[in-house]
């Protein structure tokens, strides 16, 4: 599979998500709108961007959108691949809890030596 889709794949796969930081959002978005200046907004890379991201589980959709960027060879355009390339970056620091953002919760509780669950006094509220 082609960067770009996977790239896609994976950015939609967490967009979903309460958790997933707005510069995900932003890069995923800057994307499009690459591929919009460079192909059209009508399209058939653009619009199968949209189908994708409309269905995003459809294997046949991924397809698609994998035989347009072959197309059009997309994976070779140098603006494309700095869009893609800045949605990874993007992707690998907002879903990695351990990254240092804010908007995750999920600390590894169950081997912190100082968690407690409870009130501090370890009677009931």
């Amino acid at each position: 599979m082609d960067p770009i889709t996977s790239t896609i794949i994976s950015a939609l796969s967490v967009m979903g998500s309460e958790f997933v930081k707005s510069s995900v959002k932003d890069a995923y978005d800057e994307l499009k709108t690459v591929i919009r200046r460079k192909w059209g907004e009508a399209a058939p890379l653009a619009r199968a961007v949209d189908d994708l991201q409309a269905n995003p589980k459809s294997k046949g959709q991924a397809l698609v959108l994998e035989e347009k960027v072959s197309e059009t060879q997309a994976a070779q355009d140098i603006d494309v691949m700095k869009a893609v390339a800045k949605l990874v970056a993007e992707l690998e620091a907002g879903t990695n809890p351990r990254s240092g953002g804010d908007t995750y919760i999920g600390n590894q509780i169950s081997n912190s030596s100082n968690a407690h669950i409870g009130p501090r006094d370890g009677g009931s509220r």
